[in-house]
């Protein structure tokens, strides 16, 4: 969940991933200035600018005929970053660590163990903290127990308990509703209960793999559920592109046509969900986000697979009674020339609970099902649809497909490290329990370098590493600015020796390579020292970019 203020301000909308089935024709595929089927007619059934599918990608398969009934998420969208362990599921659950319980400051263990900010406050920012919170974060007497607690709070607990969604007006003794109450514990003084990070932990849960087991860092014990939480606050800003807008009515309205009078509500367009659903989880294995609620209020939840149980041709006075209207000439959509009746069954990944052990997801799946009209063109293509009586309030508000955590921390608590917490994922996934302390080295190089076009030579940054270092995993931080990521290939050597392929020309027309890769010993081998080379090569023409950084932590 998510506070409606803020939602665009974590969306950092990047390149638009290729998507393209295999086998696909000419006459598949819908590209931007297609006009043989334009649509025709308003936001709530062909779709307009917001509503068009490629904005979430470029390549899509549009014919219905060619679009399977069944899909699921098969393999983890990480996969060729970490190695994949018995027991990965390609999702996991999570608390959405709500915002009037503390966010990811919460003492989710027992009132005497730390939070995930505060283990981590003690274990890299240098802060012991405070040995208790404050018993309640309202009501009489808050402000006080809050006051005392922000003074000895490190950073990384401070920020999320002043900063973030408003928790402070929880407890600083003022009306922040207007409501002539302070800190009044009904409602929060204003912050909802369904605020929250639901809104990172489904990119986390989606594009990172679940931590397997707790490890002890520098003293502080992490349980499975405290590195989710860290994730989770780093994921708070994530590059993803949407579909669809926000629609921000408690109650939605429609007319005698059965559309819905808000603009804002109209979407997602049901033809437009149609073509997603069938293109990222019927022909590809693509990550997919869903607000499954169509009002103000926003609930996103990981998308797992879905299922059509009817695909019918209908007449267009079938298609106005589904829709709640009157006649028997069909209105909506002007271009279409024929009209499926479909019923589809959406499953989502609901929300878990703080756990020391891993969730997965078999315990968390749900479902809705979906009634809606499809329109088709004159050359078999879906052009817009629209949603029958029982699915016009009861459809998913907006679409998006996250790329990859941001890098930038504006707006993102900022006593968190990317780094570092990736370095706790590593280590959980890893075959020591971490019983120990762990020290871990950094190397890294920051030196921008131009990528030759279409040169075999490519271009090289080295890492020097002056000293033996003890490690059972190696990650590989890279960020590569680049106009078309999928002519890049990322390769990774160790004194001149290939260690290991990191990217081979993967990601289509997307912009950029800014991730980490885990390497075991296996693949990196158990010898630290020497010079670590990253090795990237662009393959076509047209397209450049530069190496700005590459970071190597060897971790125990």
């Amino acid at each position: 969940m998510m506070r409606s203020s803020l939602f665009l301000a974590f969306l950092s909308l990047g390149a638009l991933p290729a998507c393209m089935s295999d086998g696909a024709t000419d006459d598949d595929i819908h590209l931007p200035g297609d006009i043989d089927d334009a649509p025709a007619g308003g936001k709530g059934d062909a779709w307009n600018a917001d509503n068009d599918p490629t904005n979430l990608a470029t390549h899509l398969t549009y014919k219905l005929s060619s679009l399977p009934k069944d899909g699921k998420l098969d393999k983890p969208v990480w996969k060729d970053r970490f190695p994949v362990q018995s027991g990965d599921e390609p999702i996991w659950a999570d608390t959405y660590w709500p915002t009037v319980e503390g966010s990811t400051n919460t003492r989710w263990v027992n009132a005497s163990t730390k939070s995930p900010l505060e283990k981590y406050d003690a274990a890299f920012n240098n802060a012991a903290g405070c040995a208790t919170q404050p018993a309640t974060r309202c009501g009489s007497g808050a402000k006080a127990a809050w006051d005392k607690y922000l003074a000895c709070a490190g950073p990384a607990a401070k920020w999320q308990a002043v900063s973030f969604q408003g928790a402070l007006e929880m407890y600083d003794g003022l009306d922040n509703d207007k409501d002539g109450k302070i800190d009044e514990c009904d409602d929060n003084d204003g912050i909802a209960g369904w605020w929250g990070l639901c809104h990172a932990w489904t990119p986390a849960s989606l594009l990172e793999p679940e931590p397997r087991h707790a490890v002890t860092y520098n003293g502080q014990k992490f349980e499975v559920s405290d590195i989710k939480a860290l994730m989770l606050t780093l994921y708070d800003k994530t590059d993803a592109v949407m579909l669809g807008g926000r629609c921000n009515a408690t109650t939605i309205d429609h007319d005698a046509t059965g559309t819905a009078t808000d603009t804002d509500c109209k979407d997602v367009n049901a033809g437009a969900l149609h073509v997603i659903l069938t293109n990222f989880l019927g022909l590809h294995d693509q990550a997919l986000i869903e607000d499954r609620t169509a009002n103000a209020e926003v609930w996103n939840q990981p998308v797992y697979g879905y299922h059509v149980s009817m695909q019918q041709k209908v007449t267009a006075s079938r298609a106005m009674a589904c829709i709640g209207a009157t006649g028997s000439t069909y209105t909506p959509n002007s271009k279409a020339t024929s009209l499926y009746e479909v019923k589809t069954t959406v499953q989502y990944i609901y929300e878990g609970y703080p756990s020391t052990s891993p969730l997965g997801m078999r315990d968390n799946i749900g479902t809705d099902t979906y009634h809606y009209i499809l329109e088709i063109g004159s050359t078999g293509k879906i052009i817009g649809g629209e949603y029958c009586t029982e699915s016009k309030d009861s459809h998913p508000d907006f679409l998006w497909s996250p790329k990859a955590v941001s890098t930038s921390s504006y707006g993102r608590n900022p006593g968190v490290d990317l780094d570092k917490v990736r370095m706790l994922l590593q280590l959980s996934r890893g075959t020591d329990g971490g019983g120990g302390t762990t020290t871990g080295a950094s190397f890294q190089n920051t030196t921008a370098t131009s990528i030759p076009d279409n040169d075999p030579a490519g271009a090289s940054v080295d890492v020097a590493v002056d000293r033996a270092v003890t490690f059972t995993s190696l990650s590989v931080a890279v960020d590569i600015k680049h106009t078309y990521r999928g002519d890049l290939t990322v390769s990774l050597l160790h004194d001149g020796a290939l260690v290991k392929t990191l990217v081979d020309q993967a990601g289509g027309s997307a912009d950029d390579i800014v991730d980490t890769y885990a390497l075991t010993t296996g693949e990196a081998g158990t010898a630290s020292k020497g010079t670590w080379t990253l090795k990237v090569v662009d393959n076509a023409a047209e397209d450049v970019g530069t190496i700005n950084s590459v970071k190597l932590t060897f971790s125990n």
